[in-house]
């Protein structure tokens, strides 16, 4: 994997600004994450969400980037700078691979944003990773996350079942993931798909 910098970058797309977070940030990512639609499916989010859990995982979010461990960003709007909620990548160098995270406040569910954010958190893990591999996992049920990835171009690649603990009970997760050379391709075919449409179009 390539040498990073200092610190986490902040990254851009049409709509969205990824940044690092802040400790001021803490306040917006409780109310957020306590809502108990959002962690239903998310398997490191308790609920009740407790008092003092964002701050102390905001602070790790330094310490896993300095290790080279993994980046972590908060997906806020740039006409507003409204926090929305967050996209990560866990990697390992050693096989080149990274696990990408994300979750949106349920007001932002239903307009793209976890596409197009988590689709920039890809894009880094191969482009200034240097990744061969990005993958993800979701729990059962959570058909919406299902369609975020293979929007993503990930392939659905197996469930492990009854794999994690959540509340008492036991839940499958089903896997995905994308190579690089899957991931590039795609990207440039959608280029040249839209190049083609603004082509017909002024034609």
């Amino acid at each position: 994997m390539a040498r990073l910098p200092a610190t986490i970058p902040t990254l851009s797309t049409p709509r969205l600004r990824l940044r690092p977070f802040v400790d001021g940030d803490a306040a917006a990512v409780t109310a957020l994450a306590g809502d108990a639609e959002v962690s239903r499916y998310l398997l490191h989010v308790p609920h009740p969400y407790p008092a003092g859990l964002a701050d102390d995982w905001i602070a790790h979010h330094r310490e896993a980037w300095s290790q080279g461990q993994g980046a972590t960003w908060a997906i806020t709007r740039r006409d507003d700078g409204t926090l929305l909620g967050t996209t990560s990548l866990r990697w390992v160098r050693r096989h080149d691979h990274a696990e990408l995270g994300y979750w949106l406040g349920r007001a932002h569910w239903g307009h793209g944003y976890a596409v197009e954010a988590a689709g920039r958190a890809v894009e880094f893990g191969f482009e200034v990773l240097r990744c061969a591999r990005v993958f993800a996992q979701h729990l059962g049920g959570n058909e919406r996350s299902a369609r975020v990835l293979a929007r993503l171009g990930m392939t659905a690649e197996g469930v492990r079942r009854a794999h994690i603990k959540k509340a008492g009970a036991y839940h499958d997760t089903f896997q995905f993931g994308v190579l690089r050379d899957e991931f590039l391709t795609a990207r440039a075919e959608r280029v040249e798909r839209a190049a083609r449409a603004a082509r017909a179009e002024r034609a």
